[in-house]
């Protein structure tokens, strides 16, 4: 890891990965391991019902950003 907290994925992990610049990741914590994976629709396809039963929450938040 660099200084600046800049990891680095080696080429031919992002050549099978099909990687490109500008891919956006998702970080996850898992024990003492993170766990990058690329934001795709695929991905974003797998966050459905993740969120289910928080529509008061997003409501409640929702409301305190028209608020400022």
């Amino acid at each position: 890891m660099s200084t600046k907290g800049q990891v680095i994925i080696p080429a031919d992990l992002r050549e099978d990965m099909k990687l490109t610049p500008g891919t956006k990741f998702s970080i996850q914590r898992e024990g003492f391991s993170l766990v990058l994976r690329p934001i795709t629709e695929e991905f974003i396809d797998s966050l459905c019902g993740s969120t289910k039963g928080l529509g008061a929450l997003r409501e409640e938040m929702h409301r305190d950003d028209e608020e400022r």
